[in-house]
């Protein structure tokens, strides 16, 4: 399983780029009809400035994941702490143990 931390700055937020990724996300999650392990996770608190996300991905999917991310601010992490996460979108891939 692969993880990626998207950011959003404040100028981002004001521009919408983070609806747009929400969006480009969720069009992803029905081209690949709703893959295991696919999810769009945020942090359960508020950052002081911008905005932040997590996705999830099976490494055989990873690449059309990081076509989606290529627009934004993004990068390749070690798994998070997963009791700072809230799944929002897509299949909790979080319970196996990788």
């Amino acid at each position: 399983m692969k993880w990626f931390h998207i950011s959003f700055s404040e100028n981002d937020l004001s521009l919408q780029n983070d609806q747009k990724f929400v969006h480009d996300f969720v069009s992803l999650l029905h081209k690949l009809h709703h893959p295991e392990k696919l999810g769009l996770y945020s942090l359960k608190f508020r950052m002081n400035e911008g905005n932040a996300f997590y996705v999830s991905t099976p490494a055989e999917i990873a690449y059309r994941v990081k076509e989606l991310l290529a627009y934004f601010e993004v990068s390749e992490v070690s798994r998070p702490n997963l009791k700072v996460l809230k799944l929002e979108l897509g299949k909790n891939g979080i319970l196996d143990k990788e």
